[in-house]
């Protein structure tokens, strides 16, 4: 797409007049400089998404990432789809604290990057508390360390990680690489709010932001009405869907965990699990307590879920979405019991334009694929 290759922020005007299939009104015309970038960008992200052609043209274009993680076990199974993926270069992997706390997020990152033999990659620390300082304990679910406290009997050294500060990182690479980065965030989203903060051209020098979070049907996880990502930084995750113009791709909690289109059958779950390389024993031992949590537990179906390596899975593989929905999104603050909550604007009740592109379906039998192909 042409604009992929414009720094948004410099040639706003010029877009408007490239964009043959576009349209503004002059009142569109008027806004602020900011407001017609988000303008122009949402549009042409409509229109890219409605060419199905081009889409599957593009399935195996490379791709510059950049993975904001908080490494619990989804994050480890994203990062390794990310490095086995051949038309994915990842830039870098800057780290959040969330799952864990950030020393041990950026431990388990190093540690998933050894057995991939990709230590090259740099490993970027980055904010240790959200942005109002509150913490939440996710251990009951991906263990003390984040990866199922499956012993490390070698674990790469810290130093490894890089002295520049995650932030810093991104708002250097997004110079480095205009118009080229898919951003992919699975994690609490304090390092994206603190860049756009630091930088508020920051987001219009991406190509994309695909994100792992929030839920569309107020259903929750860490409480009844929000997902963790939102509800461990609410302010930070307001702050992303208010402040990023460039394209969003969020693939919701509740569609990872709950919907059939985006879970896998047990059985083929349990072959991949079977897998007996170093990479397949790596990824069966760090998620084998999870798992048969899972399989025991009284919300167990005939499908296995996972969250983020499906957010990896729409950055790197565009023609694996088969549903999606455009809608004006905000998180809530203030609610005594609703904090956290992602709020959609279905009915366009408050005009509104969509700041955010919902992936309500996947491609499974692909996705089934891309875990094989990594683990192998």
């Amino acid at each position: 797409m042409i604009l992929q290759r414009f720094s948004i922020t410099r040639n706003a005007g010029s877009l408007c007049k490239i964009l043959s299939g576009v349209s503004f009104s002059t009142q569109h015309l008027r806004r602020s400089q900011g407001a017609v970038r988000r303008q122009v960008v949402q549009r042409v992200y409509q229109v890219s998404s409605s060419c199905k052609t081009m889409a599957s043209s593009s399935t195996q274009e490379n791709k510059l990432v950049v993975l904001d993680v908080d490494c619990g076990q989804d994050d480890a199974q994203a990062i390794m789809l990310a490095l086995t993926r051949p038309n994915v270069q990842v830039l870098g992997i800057t780290c959040v604290s969330g799952n864990v706390g950030v020393h041990q997020v950026c431990r388990n990152v190093l540690r998933i990057l050894k057995v991939f033999g990709r230590l090259d990659v740099p490993v970027y620390r980055g904010a240790d508390v959200p942005i109002l300082g509150t913490h939440m304990d996710c251990s009951h679910w991906h263990g003390q360390d984040g990866l199922g406290d499956v012993p490390d009997p070698d674990p790469p050294s810290l130093e490894l990680v890089q002295s520049e500060h995650a932030v810093t990182a991104l708002l250097r690479l997004s110079k480095e690489h205009p118009g080229e980065i898919s951003l992919v965030a699975m994690a609490p989203l304090t390092n994206l709010a603190l860049a756009v903060r630091m930088d508020p051209e920051f987001p219009a020098r991406l190509r994309e932001l695909v994100i792992m979070g929030g839920n569309i049907n107020a259903r929750g996880r860490v409480t009844p009405t929000a997902e963790f990502n939102f509800a461990y930084d609410s302010e930070a995750a307001h702050m992303v869907l208010s402040g990023y113009p460039c394209p969003v791709s969020d693939i919701p909690y509740e569609v990872c965990r709950f919907s059939p289109d985006c879970g896998i059958p047990w059985d083929e779950w349990d072959k991949i699990m079977a897998i007996p390389t170093e990479r397949g024993k790596f990824h069966s031992a760090i998620l084998a307590a999870s798992t048969a949590r899972e399989k025991a537990a009284k919300t167990h179906t005939p499908l296995y879920h996972t969250c983020d390596p499906y957010a990896l899975m729409v950055a790197a593989r565009p023609d694996i979405v088969m549903e999606t929905e455009d809608v004006y999104a905000t998180v809530e603050l203030r609610g005594e019991v609703t904090r956290g909550q992602m709020v959609c604007d279905y009915r366009g009740l408050w005009k509104k334009e969509p700041n955010l592109r919902v992936v309500k379906k996947l491609d499974m039998k692909a996705a089934i694929q891309m875990f094989w192909d990594a683990l192998q």
